[in-house]
């Protein structure tokens, strides 16, 4: 198995515990545990449950170099991403864009992390689908 494989591999299970579990939490466990009397357990089952603080920085460590690695491959180094030189044309602009988003969603988990917030929650996951889809779009084209 190629070491391109093997990135891919571990990008997409990363990127898939990331979203997943802001997913879950966000549209099922979340408003679950609003539902659960008392207050107090539901408090607790929460912050058992977050005891690790979830998968977002863990999966941020395991998507960055990945996802440098199989930038890199196709010709964009860590330079062209600061120099502006990887944003050129339609693939770049659409790599623009996913960069944005994942940098909104590093700021919004390092703003909010583990609070309540209710409507930040859905720009999140909108930034969210926003990433799948430009990822789609790089890795397949627009056709």
């Amino acid at each position: 198995m190629s070491l391109l494989r093997v990135c891919i591999g571990l990008h997409l299970l990363a990127m898939s515990l990331w979203l997943g579990h802001m997913f879950v939490w966000s549209l099922i466990v979340g408003p679950a545990l609003k539902r659960v009397q008392p207050q107090a357990t539901a408090e607790v089952l929460r912050e058992r449950s977050m005891f690790r603080g979830g998968f977002g920085w863990p999966s941020l460590a395991i998507l960055v170099p990945t996802g440098l690695y199989m930038l890199n491959l196709r010709g964009v180094t860590v330079d062209d991403l600061f120099t502006g030189a990887a944003y050129h044309g339609t693939q770049g602009t659409v790599l623009a864009i996913k960069l944005a988003c994942v940098l909104a969603m590093i700021g919004y988990q390092s703003v909010f992390g583990h609070r309540a917030a209710p409507r930040a929650i859905y720009l999140n996951m909108l930034l969210a689908l926003t990433i799948i889809g430009a990822s789609v779009v790089l890795v397949r084209g627009w056709m």
